[in-house]
Parts: C-alpha cells; structure tokens; sequence
C-alpha cells in the first residue's frame, strides 16, 4: 500500500465531508462530525512521519560488525577489517532514502572539543614513569603515549613537538581549512555518489589510518558518519548503527555512543564465534553492567546475540565431538554447522544466565527470579556466516573458506528477525493502522447516512412506536455504559495512586542495604591499577583502558550501590503494575461497549417493523464502531507503553548521572593528588571517604529523584488512561446516534444525502 494513495484519499474524503456530507447534518450531529474529522485527522498522523528504529550494533573491534551490516544491505557500503584501521572508532549510522544515489554525511567534533584532545594528547605525551608502575600500569602509559601519537600524526602527517602550544593557538588548530569549517560551523562535510563502492571509499578517506594511505586523514576529528540509500530491509524505518569498538577515549565520540546506547530501541552484541564471546561477555555485559542496565532499562526483549564466522571451524575437532570418523565424513557441512551452532547458542546462553544469577542474588522470591531467568533465555541467538553469505551472493568473489548457499549462513534469518521484532513499530505497521482506521470510518459513515434515508421508511404508528421504544433502550443503555465508563476512570486513577505510593515505600526499605552494598564497590577498585585511576578521575570518573580492555565508570560503580537493591522492585512496577493497568483499562472500556451493544442489539430483535436492511446497517455501525475503538484503544496503549518505557530508561540513566555529580568533588581531590609513593592509596582513600560520609544522602537524594520521576509519569499517565475512557465514550455516543434522533429527514434533506451519496468517495485500496 502505497502511502501516498491513502493521503489523497484522506483528502478527498475530508473534501466531500465538509462540501456534501456536513450539509446534510443537523446541529445534533455536530460531535459525529467532529468525531470523523478527528478520525481522519488521526489516520493522516500515522502517515506524515516515518518512524526511526535504530538497531545498534555493539562488540570490540575486529568483531565483524560492519561485515555484517554490509550482508543485510545488500551493498558493500562500509569499509571493513584491514581497510580501516583497529584505530577507527567513528559511529556510522545507515538510514533509508528513495533516492537511486547514495549520500553520507560526515560529522566532525568541534573546534573546542579538539583542542580539548590536543591538551589531553600532550599530557599523555608528557607523562613519565612512576616508581609505583606495576606491569600494567606500564603497558597503560605505553598505550596512552602511542594512541596520543597515532592521533596526531594520522591528523597533522608530522611527528609531535614537545610543545603543542602552536597548533592550540592557531586559530584553525592548524587544520584544512575545509575541516576546519566544519568543526566551527557544525554543519558535516556532505559526499553523494551514484554507487556504493565510490562512496564507501571517498568515506573511507576520512578514516583509515595513514599507514593505507599517504593523505592526513581526520578519523579522530569525526563524531559519526550517516549513510543514506535506498536499502530495502530498511524501508520500514529500521536505522542500522555501527557503534565504536569500545576502545576510544575521545570523549566527543564517547558521548554520542552513550547516547546511541540509550536511544537505540534494540541493541545486537555482535562476537567472534571463535574468539570473541567470553571476552565480549565479560567485558560487556558483566564488568560494564550491560545485562543489569538492559534490564532496568525494560529491554531485555530488544536485545539479541550474534556470533559471526560460524563457518570458520576445525571440521576434524567438530566430527570428533559429534562421534563421527573424519574417514566417513561425506562432505556434508550441513550437520557439522548445526551441531556448531548449538554449542554455540548453549555457551551464549550459560553465559547469560551466570550473569544473570548475578543480578537475581538479591531477588526475594523465587517465582521472581525464574521468571527473569526465563527471560534471559529467551534473548535470541543467531550464529551467522558473514563472509560466506557474501561470496553466496556475489559480492565477495575472493572468499575461500566453507561454501554456503545464503539459507545455510543463517544471514536470511536474521534479516527475517530484524524485520519481526521492529514490525510492531515499523512504518508498514503505521500504514496498515491508517488504512484500517480509514476503512472502518468509510462504512460507518456510509451507514450513516444509508440510515438516514432508510428511517424515511417509518411512516406508521406502530414502527414509529417501536422504533421510539428502541431509541430509549438505546439511550438508556449508553447512559449506563457512560456511567461504568466513569467508574472505571475512579478506579484506574486510584490504582495508578496506589502502585506509585506503594513503589516509593519498597524503595525507601532499600535505602540502608544500598549503604552496605558500598563496602564491596570499594573492594572492587582495590584492584584497579594507578593510572587507570588517575586517568579515571581526572575524566570525572570514567576511563576505558585500551592496554586492559577495562572500562571504568566509577559513578556507575556508587549507584550500583543502590540500583541493584531494586531491579525487581523495579520491573514489578514498570513491567508489571502499569502494563496492567493499560491492559485494565482497556479491556474494561471494551466490556462496556460489548455490553451496551448487545442491550442493543436485543431491543431491536423485539422490533417487527424494520425497514430492509436497517438491522444489518445498525449491526455493521455497531460493530464497526466497536473495531474502531479497539484500534485507537492500541494506539493510546502503545503509546503510553512507549512513554512508560522512556521514563523507565531515564530514571535508571539518571539515577547514574545523579551520582556522577555527586562525585564531582571527590574525583577533583583525587586527581588534585601530586603524585609519588603511594598516590593509589591516598586517590583510593578521597574516593572511598566522600562516597562513604555522603552515600546516605545520596541514596536518599536517588529515591527522591525517583519519586519526582513516577510522579510525572504518574501525572502524565492519567490524561492519556483518560483518553482511553474517552475514547470508549465516543463509541457510546455513537450508539446513541445509531438507536436516536428517529424523526426522518424531510424529503429535501433526504434528495440532498442521495445526491451527496452519488459522489461518495469510494474505498477502493487494498493492502
């Protein structure tokens, strides 16, 4: 269904109901004809804008991640592997246009973020050996003083001075000038080319290290790149988003993957089958929390694992755990990759749940703790051979390895999936809901006014007496449903009241276990090297160590402290009390008008003078009116789902921001230390201090910050329950106007709605 089709549509329909269909109306009518205008106007909505979904793709570098990207898009659009550089750690976003040609947009960090690194860039140069190095505070100096080098000769093509002093001063930090406009302008660098190869490798001139190339090159400089071209498997709205390795400290880039983190509404750990899942597990989603936070974060069901080069295998080593002699193998891969890949799914899937026995520990029933770890089994896992399905399909002619058709590398499944899980959000969804919406308003406005030349036909005294008879019926029971409907609205406000105040008073009981949980947070940075600390605090808080593969947050680390007292507290209130309350509401308001249609329904079988048709007609409005509300009932559902979600995810975000500028001052003092013998001791023992003389307020200060949170969306909550009351009573009161207002028109009005019915606009599209 072509969107456009369904647009001028709307418009002809709006056209004859304002220039024929209004005119015929009285002033009774007046709110059905408003009711249809705002139909129409919802229908339009759904097509003005196509909804964004942005997948993230997540993992260290050397993962297969743009490989990936690549087999999905059906183009070789990304630069990948060696062609970049393990340097390169720009955020790339890829975006569906109808255009033939392909366009990027290259975004650059500004001009004061820049110099920022330049300073950064000669501290780490400047630094020296300390008599405190361990061997990994060592190799941290070492890969500090290289990744500053390597970044300033990929931007400047010379060797650093001693004194950077000059290029701080320049008044374009001595970059091209081209470059430099775009970091003072913030307006990105713009390439389009009619293929994907010539623009993957203008792109790619902005990237690689200079090793590829003799040319600068601005890889540093760049905070994301966004691709646009006509991609099919993104015409939904999907946006596929190539995120950093997880080894740049610029800390311009650092808040853009953050962001994307937050804002992705899916998230794909990407992993190396052969080397890469314990790795990518322990990193990630254990020692930077990832599993916890998606959990709090109520999208544990937006994320999926996929394990890459599945067809890079030992075949002997996997015949020999199978039982079978490599002598009687007959060439078949196709059971020795699926035997791969169940091993693979079981080892993903222990290690989840090892993580997840993590998080639980602290649960207090066990139905709840199941119930998460059945969750967490549930996280799809999809073993998948890149670089075969690429050979398969022609755009990696010099792949050597294990030859698969493009159902065997498994890459068709994941397409298949990526298309599942964001289908409930996608713009094809949009499409069908205004299709639908457009379709139900096309018959009962159509039965309306078929109604009102039929009622022409009462012209006895015993019809117009039954028909009189029904007309109370149907008031009555519309009254009563009104009056139900009202009810309900009492008694869903007063449970929102209820779950929230009930919500504030388990998080309160948590406060004095969140302080105790301190002590292990503190025994956990005894561990952590001296300049990773120093690095850490003089960042305010945050360092990834790329000679350790250590991330570093301590803020995260405090309010961990309090956040894993209360995930299932959390998700009992987010994921449980509130969708059920929507869910409530909305089968209530529907019980209702189930209810009323039927007393209905049951005074008119009692009615022996029917005009023909005239039953069918009031059963299809009924009916369809019904249906209608069903559909805006799960827009508004979704909807408040969708608001319940964000608040969810900001309230879990905040309460770690929270904590960060809590921390301000201690990881000040702490990187105000002058060095020397025991300069670990003296940053651990400030950290250790404020966190431990101020942690009660701040938990306190946390709780508070989540109440005033609950108590927005608490607030905002209630008008959008009420709109689904609301919606219920329209539907009531279209009941009246079905089973009311009996007196026939005369018959000039009754020739006008012929006449107006003659130029009725027909529905004639089909999805």
């Amino acid at each position: 269904m072509n969107p456009g089709e369904l647009q001028n549509f709307i418009a002809d329909f709006r056209h004859w109901l304002d220039h024929a269909g209004a005119p015929c109306l009285t002033d009774d009518h007046k709110l059905l004809l408003e009711s249809w205008h705002q139909e129409l106007a919802a229908a339009e909505r759904l097509l003005e804008k196509k909804p964004e979904l942005p997948i993230a793709f997540l993992g260290p570098s050397q993962q297969g991640k743009s490989s990936l990207i690549n087999a999905l898009l059906g183009e070789n659009i990304l630069a990948v592997g060696g062609a970049v550089g393990a340097c390169t750690c720009v955020i790339t976003s890829i975006h569906h246009h109808l255009l033939p040609e392909f366009r990027a947009e290259i975004d650059f960090i500004s001009l004061k973020d820049w110099k920022s690194e330049l300073r950064a860039m000669q501290a780490a140069m400047n630094a020296k050996p300390s008599e405190d190095d361990t061997e990994d505070d060592r190799k941290e100096w070492e890969s500090e003083q290289k990744a500053a080098h390597e970044k300033f000769i990929s931007v400047y093509r010379q060797e650093p001075p001693e004194d950077l002093t000059p290029f701080l001063e320049h008044a374009t930090l001595s970059l091209p000038v081209k470059i430099a406009s775009a970091m003072s302008s913030e307006k990105p660098i713009i390439i389009v080319e009619e293929n994907a190869r010539t623009l993957r490798n203008n792109v790619r001139h902005y990237l690689v290290g200079r090793e590829q190339h003799d040319d600068a090159h601005f890889w540093p400089l760049i905070s994301r790149v966004r691709i646009y071209g006509n991609f099919p498997v993104l015409a939904n709205g999907i946006v596929l988003v190539d995120l950093p390795g997880l080894n740049d400290p610029n800390p311009a880039r650092e808040q853009v993957t953050k962001r994307y983190l937050n804002d992705a509404r899916y998230l794909w750990l990407i992993c190396n089958s052969q080397t890469g899942i314990d790795r990518v597990f322990t990193q990630l989603l254990r020692d930077n929390s990832l599993l916890h936070t998606l959990y709090m974060d109520g999208r544990l069901d937006a994320f999926s694992v996929v394990t890459t080069r599945i067809d890079d295998i030992n075949l002997g080593a996997i015949l020999e755990q199978m039982g079978i002699d490599p002598d009687d193998f007959d060439g078949d891969h196709t059971k020795p990759l699926n035997f791969r890949r169940k091993e693979i799914t079981s080892h993903v899937q222990k290690n989840l749940l090892e993580i997840a026995h993590d998080i639980a520990s602290r649960a207090e029933h066990a139905s709840v703790r199941e119930d998460f770890f059945r969750r967490v089994q549930a996280v799809p896992v999809f073993p998948v051979s890149t670089n075969a399905y690429l050979h398969a399909t022609d755009r990696m002619p010099l792949y050597r390895g294990m030859q698969l058709t493009p159902e065997e590398s498994h890459i068709p499944q994941l397409i298949s999936h990526l298309n599942t899980i964001t289908q409930e959000q996608s713009f094809r969804t949009q499409i069908d809901a205004s299709y639908r919406r457009l379709k139900l308003l096309h018959e009962q406005v159509h039965s309306f006014f078929l109604n009102q030349i039929r009622s022409v036909e009462l012209d006895s005294a015993a019809a117009r007496q039954e028909w009189e008879l029904l007309s109370k019926v149907g008031a009555q029971a519309v009254a009563d449903g009104q009056d139900e409907l009202h009810d309900l609205q009492i008694r869903s406000e007063a449970a929102l009241t209820e779950r929230c105040s009930s919500f504030d008073q388990k998080l309160t009981e948590l406060e004095s276990r969140a302080g105790t949980a301190l002590n292990s947070v503190f025994r956990s940075w005894e561990g952590i090297h001296w300049r990773s600390l120093q690095a850490a605090v003089r960042r305010g808080g945050e360092w990834y160590s790329s000679s350790t593969g250590r991330e570093f947050n301590f803020s995260r680390d405090v309010a961990r402290a309090y956040l894993d007292q209360i995930p299932f507290v959390w998700e009992e209130f987010f994921g449980v009390h509130l969708s059920a309350l929507i869910n409530d509401v909305s089968k209530g308001t529907q019980a209702e008008l189930h209810k009323t249609a039927e007393r209905i329904k049951g005074a008119m079988d009692m009615i022996q003078h029917q005009p023909p048709g005239i039953r069918e007609s009031l059963e299809a409005s009924l009916r369809t009116a019904a249906e209608s509300f069903a559909i805006q009932a799960a827009q508004v559902a979704a909807d408040l789902t969708a608001q319940i979600q964000r608040t969810r995810q900001a309230l879990s975000n905040g309460m770690v921001e929270t904590a960060a500028s809590f921390m301000q001052p201690a990881y000040a003092e702490a990187a105000a230390d002058p060095g020397g013998t025991g300069i670990k001791g003296r940053m651990l023992a400030a950290l250790e201090r404020y966190a431990r003389e101020r942690a009660p307020s701040l938990f306190i200060n946390m709780r508070q910050e989540l109440a005033e949170g609950v108590s927005v969306l608490q607030g905002s909550m209630k008008p959008q329950l009420a709109k689904l009351i609301a919606y219920g009573e329209g539907m009531l009161e279209r009941f009246g106007q079905n089973t009311g207002h009996i007196e026939p028109p005369t018959a000039e009005v009754k020739s006008r709605i012929e006449a107006a019915l003659e130029h009725f606009p027909a529905f004639t599209l089909a999805l």
